[in-house]
């Protein structure tokens, strides 16, 4: 998942969002300026914050993910290899017996 736009998403939207009520509440421009700046730092802040969350969600999940695999290569391989031993003591065994002829 890209998560390098939520901050920038987030900030956006709670900034047209303050600026829509304050329009029609009527607030004076200086004050709807102020509120503005105010929300758009706490939701920048609240953005990345929340980006980090993700990243670091997405990065655990990852190495889980990869370890998993490294786990059911080794299982696999420890497979074939009972495999070949199997076949070899069979193969050992066929040539010890005597054929009777």
């Amino acid at each position: 998942m890209n998560t390098k736009n939520i901050p920038a998403i987030m900030t956006l939207s709670a900034g047209a969002i303050t600026s829509i009520i304050t329009f029609l509440l009527r607030y004076e421009v200086k004050t709807m300026l102020g509120i503005l700046l105010l929300v758009l730092l706490i939701f920048y802040g609240t953005g990345l914050f929340v980006k980090y969350i993700l990243d670091k969600f997405q990065a655990d999940v990852a190495k889980k993910e990869a370890e998993e695999e490294r786990l059911r290569k080794e299982e696999e391989a420890r497979l074939a290899a009972e495999k070949e031993e199997e076949e070899e003591k069979k193969k050992a065994a066929a040539s010890e017996t005597p054929e009777a002829e």
